[in-house]
């Protein structure tokens, strides 16, 4: 076995990332280990479930799949440090989108029947009753997420993909994945809302090489929903206007999204490419 072992790493990689055939195969193998062993862990464990399937069967194996074929870790999860206006421009891109992916959930009720019962489900989850169950919360669907699924799907999945198109394309790709992954047995509703934040994560870290403006936009939007769930003010003022979002965040929102386009695409600060 050990013989082996060192057979194993001792042929070096192709490059320093794997390429697209590898990430996708990667992403295939974490997906049927998530439907296996994921599911039935959180069946089982529900909310310790969901925490240590993150870790051990997304973040986990990401790192072993890189380490085992000798890629780079610096290379393949974009392991630089975001100065501050690209912080700066992630911040306002994710404050932007979040609403955005409201209305796209909200418009795609007129063509999908919406499973309220679902939903139901998914607001008992990320609502918090005392601030000790709010802290929990923010681990477990913030924190726990936004460094597992970025590890994989900003990590290895976008690494595998990158060069292979303009980042648009290449974005619509991740984020298309990233949706199909959260496809649930009930009901697909939450593929094209997902799809997008995967679309807005994907070109912000191919915009920045840095996936730490992935990881802080998607804690960002996830802290987010357990934060207007949890306080009545927020959700009573959301739910005001019925099943549409307020429509007085539209604007805000398009220029929000369009001011942190602009920050993100600029030249690169110093501080990125260290």
């Amino acid at each position: 076995m050990t013989k082996n072992y060192r057979r194993l790493r001792a042929v070096a990689p192709v490059s320093a990332t794997p390429v697209a055939a590898q990430a996708i195969g990667f992403i295939a193998a974490v997906a049927v280990l998530f439907f296996y062993l994921g599911f039935p862990l959180q069946a089982g464990l529900g909310e310790r479930g969901l925490f240590l399937s993150e870790w051990l069967l997304l973040l986990l194996p990401a790192l072993l799949f890189v380490w085992v074929a000798g890629f780079s870790f610096r290379e393949t999860f974009s392991l630089r440090r975001p100065g501050g206006t690209k912080v700066a421009g992630a911040l306002l891109l994710i404050a932007g989108a979040m609403p955005l992916g409201w209305f796209l959930a909200w418009a795609q009720g007129f063509v999908l029947p919406v499973p309220w019962d679902l939903l139901e489900g998914l607001e008992d989850l990320v609502t918090a009753e005392s601030p000790s169950q709010f802290m929990w919360l923010l681990a477990l669907l913030a924190l726990t997420p936004a460094i597992c699924e970025e590890a994989v799907f900003r990590g290895v999945l976008l690494a595998g993909i990158r060069g292979r198109g303009s980042a648009v394309r290449i974005a619509v790709v991740n984020g298309l994945l990233f949706g199909a992954f959260h496809i649930s047995f009930e009901s697909a509703f939450r593929f094209l809302p997902t799809a997008w934040l995967g679309f807005i994560l994907a070109w912000a870290v191919l915009s920045t090489r840095s996936i730490w403006v992935g990881v802080l936009m998607h804690f960002v939007n996830n802290g987010s929903i357990v934060l207007i769930t949890s306080v009545p003010a927020l959700r009573a003022w959301l739910d005001r206007g019925g099943d549409a979002p307020p429509w007085v965040l539209l604007a805000p929102a398009l220029l929000a999204v369009g001011v942190g386009v602009r920050l993100l695409s600029r030249e690169s600060d110093p501080a990125t490419t260290r």
